[in-house]
């Protein structure tokens, strides 16, 4: 399901995939073409004419919008959306109501959830509403794995293609992932990247890369940008002496020390390979204990204070009094009641829950039945008023044919005379006002001559 919610969904992303997933399976290999790629999906209740509600999701792609359900699917080219309009939702300020124009009517879509997914399906719409042939780079469509490094940035910029907001807040995985995204692209083939520092010049953002050399250096996450500091080859780390401590490890040698804030037996592993002679520090065995390796009086007094207090936790324990039999079945009877009495509480309360949702299902069926009825009447007195229409129109019909032959009927002329003044000569078999006495020759037509 990455192909609907990206590498790095929210929880509510997630939630809404475990939902819909058939839905959108169906939809994948039915409704979308196979070049269409997704641009964002959130949840969202579309309101028919009709009243009913239709529960789906809403879906914005490289070339449509679309509306999923079980019931009823609709697809819609940016280029027939002339204007969205976004506003709160009435029933719940908590939530958006998104109305898309398209031709003459309009389609309404609410009970959308305010937050950072469906505020970035909002700027994605209108940006692919007004301006479809940009390119726009969304949380869906990033790999997380590249980090959105300044240079990176820069490029975007300059093939100007977009890029969204939440993308880029989402994409802000912390000062240690950053940089690592950062230097993992530039040196693709380092064995090791880890912070650190050399000397004693310690600071948050320097990173350590172990690549053809051993290389240092210093990372701006406010500006997402990386900077070479320094550059040793392996050979500098000759004779090298290696201190492991709890975490960290301290590589020193004639000219300084390296620090390794993690990960330092992969370093001393990744000499060896390359065979680089070193040596390990060698303690005492009471400086090998946690808290007296680096011989500071306060740690050794911490340190000392916890394995005391661990130590009398753990005499409490075994010596203490142990419990009489009869406490022993007292307490264990009590627990028993009490976890049966919660058992009792739980099954209680489930059958509440059972109940209270068996009677919203029969409420809702309910509604829906009488929503069809209502429907079905209402089609019923349509198809009535265009039945007694339709008669109506017969009947004018035919009382209008009826004075019309009736007029013909009463046409009369006493001879030819007559009939060429009224402009009536010829006359044919048939029409108004034939009659034998006009049509002397018997040919059917009257007044010929």
């Amino acid at each position: 399901m990455q192909k609907w919610i990206g590498k790095r969904p929210t929880m509510g992303q997630k939630a809404l995939v475990s939902k819909y997933d058939k839905l959108l399976m169906q939809a994948q290999n039915t409704i979308l073409n196979p070049t269409e790629k997704i641009l964002k999906v959130i949840e969202a209740e579309c309101d028919k004419k009709s009243g009913r509600e239709l529960d789906g999701v809403f879906i914005l792609t490289t070339e449509s919008v679309l509306f999923i359900s079980k019931r009823e699917h609709m697809v819609y080219k940016y280029s027939q959306i002339s204007d969205i309009d976004v506003r709160t939702d009435g029933k719940d300020k908590n939530e958006w109501q998104i109305t898309l124009q398209i031709g003459r009517s309009r389609r309404t879509f609410d009970d959308i959830k305010k937050n950072d997914d469906s505020q970035e399906f909002i700027e994605i719409l209108e940006h692919m509403i007004t301006n479809q042939s940009q390119k726009i780079i969304t949380t869906v469509t990033h790999d997380f794995d590249y980090f959105l490094h300044a240079e990176t940035l820069e490029n975007l910029r300059n093939r100007e293609i977009k890029i969204t907001s939440f993308l880029m807040k989402r994409d802000d995985m912390g000062h240690t992932k950053n940089g690592e995204r950062l230097l993992r692209e530039k040196h693709k083939d380092a064995e090791l990247i880890v912070e650190g520092f050399y000397q004693d010049k310690q600071k948050k953002g320097n990173f350590i890369v172990v690549d053809n050399n051993v290389l240092l250096y210093e990372y701006d996450n406010k500006e997402r940008k990386a900077k070479q500091i320094n550059k040793w080859s392996y050979n500098f780390f000759t004779n090298a002496v290696i201190d492991h401590f709890a975490i960290k490890t301290v590589i020193s040698n004639d000219e300084g020390k390296l620090v390794l804030n993690s990960s330092g037996k992969d370093f001393a592993n990744i000499l060896s390979k390359v065979n680089i002679p070193f040596k390990f520090k060698k303690r005492k065995l009471h400086q090998k204990i946690l808290g007296f390796r680096s011989g500071k009086w306060w740690k050794k007094t911490i340190a000392s204070l916890v394995y005391l207090f661990t130590l009398l936790m753990i005499i409490a324990i075994v010596f203490g009094e142990e419990p009489t039999e009869t406490d022993s079945i007292k307490s264990t009877t009590e627990v028993s009641d009490s976890e049966s009495e919660k058992a009792e509480e739980e099954a209680r309360l489930a059958e509440e829950q059972r109940k209270q949702e068996e009677e919203a299902r029969l409420a809702e069926e309910q509604r829906k039945q009488e929503e069809e009825a209502r429907l079905a009447e209402e089609q019923r007195k349509q198809e009535e008023e265009a039945r007694l229409a339709e008669e109506q129109r017969k009947q004018e019909e035919e009382a209008r044919l009826a004075e019309e032959q009736e007029q013909q009927t009463n046409v009369f002329y006493k001879n030819c005379s007559q009939a060429k003044a009224a402009g009536a000569a010829p006359i044919h078999k048939g029409e108004p006002g034939y009659a034998k006495h006009l049509d002397r020759d018997g040919d059917g037509v009257g007044c010929d001559s």
